[in-house]
């Protein structure tokens, strides 16, 4: 797609279900800190609480209903089709924005060979508890945030989906999300994964801080996880995926082994063996630059 000359230069799209007040507050800090030259394109995921139809009509604004539920990685998509501008930021629906946020990360994506770049994240009421880029931490692919490392940009292993950006021809030339996971999870550290294992770089921006409200602590709050945040199969499978698409023979036993003893085991890897990801390896593997032997190395992690 060859976009027009008076494209926006930015395109911030916001997948959203069911995320009331967060996402209203969540766009309106957009509007008050995008550049002149940007659109905000909000994905309303198959909503039921009527949260989009509570936005203020707003010239830059574009609200897109898919006909049916999508999920993260395919909403996001969804999005970025839909997108005009030449930069895509994707960010979650309950996120407050700084003050000219958008040059650094601009100016840090425009670096030799830099695919991904993203902020540094802060807790929206704890703004003292904050993370620079993630790690995994074991062969479940947990992640933990790591600490700040430097004060100018700098190459991080992995990058959370709360609030990142890459060029557009970068994200459609590699494929977009990868549509098989589903309706949440990893969608965000797939991509990071495959920026590095196509010879490109992800990159934090310390110096700018998005607050992001901790999903984990609302839901605890409200001692109601969505059902698809407590599906142990589908988290399994999620897991069991990446490791297919992006591991070696040795680190992917060791997550096929995590996960063996748990009871929902059998059925995510009976969905995992009626799935793409056998095929999705054999093209990732294919053309990639650099392995998961590599990665790991790099950034001192053991799984």
């Amino acid at each position: 797609m060859v976009l027009p000359e008076h494209s926006p230069v930015i395109s911030v799209i916001v997948v959203s279900h069911n995320e009331g007040a967060w996402l209203r507050k969540t766009v309106n800090s957009l509007v008050a800190t995008i550049p002149v030259v940007g659109e905000i394109l909000v994905i309303d995921d198959n909503s039921t609480d009527g949260s989009s139809d509570r936005l203020l009509p707003q010239n830059r604004v574009n609200i897109l209903r898919p006909k049916r539920r999508l999920g993260a990685a395919c909403a996001r998509n969804f999005g970025a089709r839909h997108a005009r501008g030449r930069i895509l930021v994707f960010c979650d629906a309950h996120i407050k924005a700084p003050q000219r946020w958008f040059p650094p990360l601009r100016a840090a994506l425009a670096r030799p060979n830099v695919g991904l770049v993203g902020p540094a994240l802060t807790e929206m009421n704890s703004r003292d508890l904050k993370g620079f880029g993630l790690r995994f931490v074991d062969a479940g692919l947990n992640c933990n945030w790591l600490d700040q490392k430097n004060s100018s940009p700098y190459e991080v292993p992995l990058l959370g989906g709360f609030f990142f950006g890459i060029c557009r021809e970068l994200f459609f030339e590699i494929g977009g999300f990868d549509p098989g996971f589903g309706i949440w999870g990893m969608e965000d550290i797939e991509l990071a994964m495959r920026i590095w294992g196509f010879g490109y770089r992800c990159m934090l921006v310390p110096g700018v801080e998005v607050a992001h409200l901790d999903a984990s602590l609302r839901f605890w709050k409200a001692r109601a996880y969505p059902k698809y945040q407590r599906d142990g199969r589908r988290w399994i499978q999620t897991a069991l995926r990446f490791a297919v698409l992006h591991f070696g023979e040795l680190r992917l036993r060791h997550v096929f082994r995590f996960y063996a003893k748990d009871p929902c085991f059998p059925a995510a890897l009976a969905g995992l063996a009626v799935s793409d990801a056998w095929e999705k390896r054999a093209a990732i593997h294919a053309i990639r630059t650099h392995g998961d032997e590599w990665f790991f190395k790099r950034f001192g992690m053991v799984v």
